[in-house]
């Protein structure tokens, strides 16, 4: 009974250790298996964000792909330009040299043609000096007939004045004539009924050599 009981003891210690060693191991397990997880979960990560950088280093590589195939273009538009360009700058360098000798051929033909230049320039600067004194006699003459035509002027104004004054003495003195007119139409109606017509006329002659008019006043003693 005793190896029995010690059998029995020795079972439930292995047991026990066997159920403890299970739970470690369980433990273990779910230790592994959560860093498995977590382990998935950081692979997922990395490869999304790997698949990330992939996507933009092939965005990126696209981009330096167009920028190398623009500036390639560029490079052989600028290659062009340049060799117009040089074209054109050998082009000027050969006119310019045609130029310089034609320039040289002009200074030659100016040099041998400068001294009976000069003789031609004296004229003209006399011919000018006597066309300047001609202009200034021409200014003089010009500004003594303005002095005269302002005077003419003011002349012809103080006459248009007088002939205004003349023509109200001539309007008033026609209008003493109207009169008298009248008044001797009247006279002759009336002579026959007052004095005689030979002394009125007389009369009236002497008056107007007098005074140079005959009043209303005057008029009327005369054919009382």
């Amino acid at each position: 009974m005793k190896v029995e009981g010690q059998t029995l003891l020795d079972l439930r210690a292995k047991v026990h250790d066997l159920e403890r060693q299970l739970t470690q191991n369980k433990k273990k397990l779910e230790e592994l298996e959560r860093k498995s997880k977590e382990q998935e979960k950081d692979i997922q990560e990395k490869e999304k964000s790997l698949k990330q950088i992939t996507d933009k280093q092939t965005s990126t590589e696209k981009s330096l792909m167009d920028e190398i195939s623009g500036m390639q273009n560029n490079l052989k538009e600028k290659t062009e330009e340049i060799t117009s360009l040089n074209n054109k700058v050998a082009k000027l360098e050969k006119d310019l040299s045609e130029k310089n000798n034609e320039t040289l051929s002009l200074k030659d033909s100016l040099n041998k043609i400068s001294s009976n230049k000069d003789k031609e320039i004296e004229n003209i600067q006399n011919a000018a000096n006597q066309k300047n004194r001609e202009i200034d006699r021409f200014k003089n003459d010009l500004e003594q007939k303005n002095n005269e035509i302002e005077k003419l002027r003011q002349v012809l104004e103080q006459k248009e004045k007088e002939i205004a004054n003349n023509n109200a003495n001539i309007t008033k003195k026609l209008e003493e004539i109207n009169n008298l007119n009248n008044k001797i139409k009247v006279l002759e109606i009336t002579i026959s009924e007052s004095k005689s017509s030979q002394y009125i006329i007389d009369e009236i002659r002497s008056i107007m050599q007098q005074k140079g008019f005959l009043s209303d006043k005057e008029f009327e003693d005369l054919i009382k």
